[in-house]
């Protein structure tokens, strides 16, 4: 049962009990246990509140001295002659501040992100000043009491506000179709208006993707990150991450999106065709369930074993904005086996997601400095699948340890493997370990992570996507003159797979 199944309300007004939340749980504490939980919250509201009664006393300070006659005609100097301070300026500026701080304290909390639309635009206008709005509008007092028990409604509104999306999305599937089962979600649903074909006299028969065809998909992607622990972030790629997506694989194709939780297919009559993760379709139904109890039968039953095992298994992905950012690096090749691409990720340190952008590309091999991002190999299809899928590699679960090149020089100078050898590397991960064998030895790589396939492949190694113990007893004929590796140690595995990987040495090989 999702944590969305009931609805967390206040037990009385605002300041009695005090909201703790994750990206996916709601947690309710008592006014007794709130506070060691919460000190570093309140504590940043408190400085929050003393900086805006600082800079409000002196706004009104500066506006009293230039609205004195003898300081009207420095102000005129100072403002490129405009007209002299009024009443009505001096509010808009303390409605301008508070605004400025609220809209701070709303940034500290996932909260906005998670509201729809329609919902999110209310609540950005009700806290953001305007001149020219008659009568005047008033910004709401930007002091601790208002600030926290604001913060505490929100918190414990959130619930309530994923709910609406996730009723919005199933308000916006197809009637049409009876895929679309009018008393719940299924895994399969079905979008309309995606595409529409165009001809235009200078070009072949192309397709048009429609920004609100895709929107229920966008809508889901927000959703599934909810379910997947992440924190909700607006997504503003989704109409570019289809067509690219729809370019590379084609129509009619499944394509798996966000560590799996959502695939699609488009088809050319505009149709969209949306499997949900069997998991998180139950969830939706629940939450479904909770908003209109009579939508779905008593009797629904989980999932199949059968359609769980069908569909790919769900991971945890980066935050939308890293993938953003690295979809829309730009690589060129300069020759010598570089490939370089200008990018600010350097001067935009002090941003997260560039950090996190920034160690992503390192962890892949790259070199990162202040204004570029070079690879030794091309990454672009690596790039792409960051962005579709949005998934980093378990170090832990799939041991991955790169090896270091002194590593790698050593076990080539050991071996001494040449032109026309053939070797074995059982987890081949980044290749780390082969960069010191000369080009001409043929290497088979085996790797379980679809990341790191990628990345062998994209450095010039015939890697094959597999458990390498399913793949050993698959392929017991198979035979190499040498074989290296760096086993994975946890759970006994190391030895395993170094019994495995020996039976495929040819006699008297290493």
């Amino acid at each position: 049962m999702s944590s969305l199944d009931s609805e967390a309300k206040p037990d009385n007004a605002g300041h009695s009990v005090l909201a703790l939340t994750t990206s996916h749980s709601l947690v309710v504490s008592s006014p007794e246990t709130f506070l060691p939980d919460m000190r570093k919250e309140l504590g940043i509201i408190a400085d929050l509140v003393e900086s805006y009664n600082d800079e409000l006393c002196l706004l009104k300070l500066m506006a009293v001295q230039f609205k004195t006659h003898n300081h009207q005609k420095l102000y005129s100097y100072l403002s490129g002659y405009n007209h002299s301070i009024s009443e009505a300026d001096a509010l808009f500026a303390e409605n301008a501040l508070r605004s400025e701080y609220w809209k701070c304290v709303m940034a500290l909390t996932d909260v906005l992100p998670i509201m729809s639309d329609a919902k999110r635009n209310e609540w950005d206008k009700q806290f953001t000043a305007d001149r020219y709005i008659m009568p005047p509008q008033v910004i709401p007092d930007f002091t601790a009491d208002a600030v926290v028990g604001t913060v505490v409604a929100l918190l414990n509104d959130r619930n309530q506000f994923i709910k609406e999306r996730v009723y919005d999305v199933f308000q916006s599937l197809s009637r049409s179709h009876k895929t679309n089962k009018a008393f719940g979600f299924s895994t399969r649903m079905i979008t309309t208006g995606v595409c529409e074909p165009s001809k235009y006299p200078w070009q072949k028969l192309r397709v048009d993707f429609k920004e609100s065809g895709i929107s229920p998909l966008s809508e889901l992607r927000v959703i599934c990150a909810f379910f997947r622990g992440e924190q909700v972030k607006a997504i503003h790629n989704t109409k570019s991450l289809v067509e690219a997506l729809v370019e590379h694989e084609g129509f009619r194709k499944w394509i798996c999106i966000d560590g799996n939780s959502i695939r699609f297919r488009v088809y050319k009559n505009g149709s969209m065709h949306i499997d949900v993760h069997p998991d998180i379709a139950e969830r939706l139904n629940n939450i479904l369930s909770a908003i209109v109890p009579l939508a779905l039968p008593a009797d629904r039953m989980a999932h199949s074993k059968k359609s769980l095992e069908a569909f790919p298994v769900l991971k945890q992905c980066i935050d939308f904005d890293t993938r953003m950012q690295l979809s829309e690096l730009m690589f060129k090749n300069d020759g010598d086996n570089k490939w370089s691409c200008w990018t600010s990720l350097g001067s935009l340190a002090e941003r997260k997601s560039s950090s996190v952008a920034a160690d992503t590309l390192r962890f892949l091999g790259a070199t990162v400095t202040k204004y570029d991002v070079t690879f030794s190999y091309d990454p672009c299809e690596v790039i792409r699948y960051i962005g579709q899928i949005g998934e980093m590699p378990d170090i832990v679960s799939h041991q991955f340890y790169p090896s270091s090149c002194r590593i790698s020089e050593y076990v080539s100078s050991l071996l001494g493997a040449g032109e026309g050898d053939t070797l074995l590397e059982p987890n081949i991960g980044h290749a780390d370990l082969l960069k010191s064998f000369p080009a001409g030895v043929i290497v088979t790589g085996i790797e379980l992570d679809t990341l790191n396939c990628l990345i062998s492949r994209a450095k010039g190694y015939d890697t094959t996507e597999a458990d390498f113990l399913t793949w050993s007893k698959s392929n017991q004929q198979k035979k190499f003159d040498y074989v290296v590796m760096n086993p994975p140690f946890a759970d006994n595995r190391a030895r395993l797979h170094l019994q495995a990987a020996a039976s495929h040495l040819a006699a008297g090989d290493l």
